[in-house]
Parts: C-alpha cells; structure tokens; sequence
C-alpha cells in the first residue's frame, strides 16, 4: 500500500467513522463510553473498508497488508476519537464567548 493510498482511504474513513459515531452516540444510551464506540466503529469502518479495498483489487491478504489493516483501524479510531471530540469542545467554548 503507498503513503498516497493510505491517505485517501485515511481521509475517507475517517470521515465515515466520525459521522457514525456521532450518530450512534445520538442513538446510544449516554453510559456508553464515547471512545469505545469511537474504537468499534473504526474497527468495522477501517478493517471493513481496507480488506474491501483488496478484495476488489485482487490484492492478496499477506502480513504486510494485514499490518497495513490494523495500522488503518488505528489511524481511523484516532481520527474519528480526536476529530470529534475537539470538533465538540471548540464548538462549546465558542458558545460560551457570545
């Protein structure tokens, strides 16, 4: 996988990730841990989305690509946990100005 694909599919994913975890948070009771959500929806969207990416590439599942998979939930979870949550907290603090 290149630095560029990674980026793409980074931007793309974590993109999805931090809109589904904004909307079931909305839809989950609140004693559900944000940062769990955040780190299953990015297990789902980042495992999901890059092992379709080989699939439909007919690119084959070897060690490399698998650490490239995790690399990628990882990068999404923290995108989607960091992203959203600073999203929220810079939204809050400009409300408290006005």
């Amino acid at each position: 996988m290149t630095i560029q694909l990674f980026l793409i599919m980074f931007t793309i994913g974590a993109a999805i990730s931090t809109i589904l975890t904004e909307a079931l948070k909305k839809a989950v009771s609140q004693k559900f841990s944000s940062n769990l959500l955040a780190l299953i929806v990015s297990l789902v969207v980042g495992l999901g989305g890059t092992s379709s990416y080989y699939y439909l590439m007919d690119i084959p599942f070897s060690g490399k690509n698998i650490v490239c998979m995790l690399l990628m939930t990882v990068s999404m979870w923290i995108g989607a946990m960091v992203g959203y949550d600073k999203i929220k907290q810079v939204i809050g603090q400009i409300k408290e100005q006005k």
